[in-house]
């Protein structure tokens, strides 16, 4: 082998191990260029045109030394025809490479932006259909009323009177909270089972919880005392007054204890016409967040919901809490959703607003303390009972 032969071979191997070392580094950096539209057939490209490129520079060299003369029929021309000759069959191919080259690039962007024309697409019906489950929830609200009656100062009569809109959670978490004292003065702290009792009495009123609960015959008779006295007031002539009436309990000696209704329609009557719906609809738009087929990530899914929450007063939350906890609402937190802890759908729930009794602070306890991964800060804006986790 003559010296420029060999010359000629070593740079060739070394032009090898660069484009080598090129790709090397292509792949280790794949997932920068993905993100600039370069992909493996892009790279592919780009490397044959420069090892033909650099073929042409070397071709007079290469065929015109004495192995390659058996090839052709005649000597070669003058050194320009040689070089021309020569070097151009590889420059065209390069050519030709660059230009499909640039086809392929327009063809991956014509891709990437019709992906992200579907994508925005979507993200359109997605919001369109989320801000019109949100009108519709806060019409569920406005539609919310409860026929009721008031009396006139100094008078005994009844006029009637409306409850409507959020005042309605307002008047049902009284409501509720009157239901479990009354539990509480006659049975003492509440338990699982008797928070599960008084919320079920809540949601379907007192004539069905009898039927079903016949033991309770002394809490029950004092809710129907507390509410035969909250319908007719004999004595009440003052507003503040107006705002005590008394259960009494079965036996004679006991002293009579104090519920708090302060609300202008029949209490204990049931609530399962409104809460029922307004609770699924609610459910229904949180879960159409979560596991939304957009591939949104969690501070995206993040940013629903906390328009979703924002519409949601303190006592709807405490309501929605007392629903779970009752477990009429158990999918809103269990093993496969985590809507109270992970997406924080109770998030402006304070503490001192609930009802006092363990049972309710050790499962606020229970929920702060259960280990999540994708959510960011405190489950509670007032994290009165936080423990470290």
């Amino acid at each position: 082998m003559s010296t420029p032969e060999f010359i000629v071979l070593l740079f060739l191997v070394v032009i090898g191990l660069c484009i080598l070392k090129i790709l090397l580094l292509l792949g280790k950096f794949s997932g920068q260029t993905e993100k600039s539209g370069m992909d493996n057939m892009s790279r592919l490209f780009i490397i044959t045109v420069f090892c033909f490129v650099v073929t042409s520079f070397f071709s007079p060299v290469i065929f015109t030394s004495e192995r390659f003369k058996v090839f052709f029929s005649q000597d070669t021309g003058f050194a320009g025809d040689t070089i021309g000759g020569l070097m151009n069959p590889f420059i065209a191919l390069a050519g030709v490479i660059v230009t499909g080259l640039a086809f392929y690039m327009q063809y991956k962007a014509n891709e990437q932006q019709k992906q992200l024309f579907e994508q925005q697409i979507r993200i359109q019906k997605f919001e369109s259909q989320f801000y019109e489950m949100l009108h519709l929830h806060r019409e569920n609200i406005n539609e919310m009323k409860i026929n009721g009656y008031d009396f006139e100062e100094e008078k005994f009569n009844r006029v009637e009177r409306i409850t409507e809109g959020r005042k309605v959670f307002v008047t049902m978490k009284t409501e509720f909270e009157c239901i479990l004292s009354i539990y509480k003065h006659i049975h003492g702290p509440l338990t699982k089972e008797a928070f599960n009792k008084c919320y079920r009495l809540f949601f379907f009123g007192v004539t069905k919880f009898g039927h079903d609960y016949p033991e309770e015959e002394i809490f029950l008779r004092n809710l129907k005392n507390a509410r035969e006295q909250h319908k007719r007031p004999k004595n009440i002539v003052t507003n503040e007054a107006r705002k005590k009436y008394l259960a009494f309990r079965d036996d004679e000696e006991s002293d009579k204890i104090p519920v708090d209704l302060a609300i202008n329609y029949k209490p204990f009557s049931g609530h399962a016409s409104r809460l029922g719906h307004y609770f699924r609809h609610l459910y229904m738009i949180v879960g159409f967040i979560v596991y939304n087929d957009i591939g949104m990530d969690y501070l995206e899914k993040m940013k629903y919901l906390k328009m979703l929450r924002a519409q949601l007063s303190n006592h709807e939350q405490v309501l929605l809490f007392y629903n779970w906890l009752g477990e009429f609402g158990t999918d809103w937190e269990n093993g496969i959703n985590r809507f109270f802890t992970e997406y924080r759908m109770i998030h402006n729930l304070w503490h001192d607003t609930l009802f006092e009794d363990n049972y309710i602070i050790d499962n606020i306890k229970y929920l702060i303390e259960l280990p999540c991964t994708l959510r960011i800060g405190e489950l509670f804006e007032n994290n009165q009972y936080h423990t470290n986790r």
